[in-house]
């Protein structure tokens, strides 16, 4: 009886015990899909900083730098829960980016600041490409 009673109290703690394993399994891969998709969708707004010359308005420049940070919001929210360390370091280049675009005049072109806009949105796209390898997103 007493064997009886431990083993259905091992029995009963294993299976809270996989019960609470699965449960917390499936907020980190909804996190997951969810980071992925805002990643897919950031990628191709990305891309587009990194085409930046030295004719492109500062409006415009401003204009693309507000619908890539709300994908960047976006991404950052998802990452709330997989902490992942490479969109953390996205976020931080993406808002090193803004910084530049914020110390330029709307009235003018951009000029000779292109080429650190450009190696800044590089550094953007390099941290996202690493996020959405690590995270094994599909492409």
């Amino acid at each position: 009886m007493k064997q009886f009673l431990h083993f259905t109290i091992v029995s009963l703690f294993l299976i809270l015990l996989a019960g609470c394993s699965v449960q917390s399994v499936a907020p980190l891969t909804e996190a997951r899909q969810g980071v992925c998709q805002a990643l897919n969708s950031l990628r191709s707004a990305a891309t587009g900083l990194t085409e930046i010359d030295r004719e492109t308005s500062v409006r415009q420049l401003q204009e693309m730098r507000g619908n890539t940070a709300r994908l960047v919001e976006a991404a950052r929210a998802a990452n709330t829960v997989l902490q992942n360390q490479q969109i953390t370091e996205m976020v931080n280049a993406f808002e090193e980016f803004s910084r530049i675009v914020d110390g330029l005049n709307p009235d003018q072109r951009v000029g000779d600041t292109a080429v650190g806009l450009q190696a800044s949105a590089r550094q953007v796209t390099s941290a996202l490409d690493q996020a959405h390898q690590t995270l094994q997103c599909a492409q």
